[in-house]
């Protein structure tokens, strides 16, 4: 997990600080402890979304190197490229619809749509999203990628969360925040942050397993 919050992430909590549409900053979070959540409406979780594509596919910092709009994945003689810039995002109760726009020389350009169910305002829940299909799409591309793309839908949302939770402030011991609870609407994506667990050190557990003398 990276320790990075992306720029765009900390311009969106910022600018809803300034609304007044989230509370302003809190003093740092004890182990354990929730923070305020965030919402994301439809219309800018596409962008957001989009952010965390990019850094999904290992372009982190801008640059004219990384200025491609897409990525292109090799599995033996075939190819698939997937655009960064034309992922779309729609929401309803308690699911989150992903449409990648892909392209190959069998199908041309085409869209494979990866749906999420998680928890709504009715059943909140985890951070906990489930594929109860594969995905929609040609079925050229959804045979030979619908693993890949399903991952990858899959590390863009987890992204968006982790970078959104992140942006909204740190933990006592000076961590980003992390996500803990994920809520679709029909509107937008509701992000519950919270500080991490401490597992060592100060926290009293020490790990089960430690290397012995004159042994790796």
């Amino acid at each position: 997990m990276s320790e990075t919050v992306a720029p765009e992430y900390a311009r969106f909590v910022a600018d809803e600080r300034r609304a007044q549409r989230l509370p302003a900053a809190a003093a740092a979070l004890p182990e354990g402890a929730a923070g305020d959540t965030v919402f994301i409406d439809s219309e800018r979780a596409g962008a957001l979304l989009r952010v965390a594509a990019r850094r999904a596919a290992g372009l982190f910092r801008p640059s004219e190197a990384n200025a491609k709009r897409e990525v292109v994945w090799v599995s033996g003689g075939n190819e698939l490229a997937v655009s960064l810039d034309a992922l779309q995002v729609q929401f309803a109760d308690g699911l989150v619809r992903l449409q990648l726009a892909v392209r190959c020389d069998q199908t041309g350009a085409t869209t494979v749509t990866v749906s999420f169910a998680c928890g709504s305002l009715n059943e909140p829940t985890g951070l906990y999203a489930a594929t109860p299909r594969r995905p929609v799409g040609a079925a050229l591309v959804v045979t030979l990628w619908g693993d890949a793309l399903v991952a990858f839908a899959w590390q863009c949302l987890l992204g968006l969360a982790t970078g959104m939770a992140a942006a909204l402030g740190k933990d006592q011991r000076g961590n980003v925040l992390v996500p803990v609870e994920l809520v679709a609407t029909a509107k937008g994506l509701v992000v519950a942050p919270m500080a991490r667990h401490h597992f060592a050190g100060s926290s009293g557990l020490k790990p089960a397993a430690q290397a012995r003398k004159g042994r790796p």
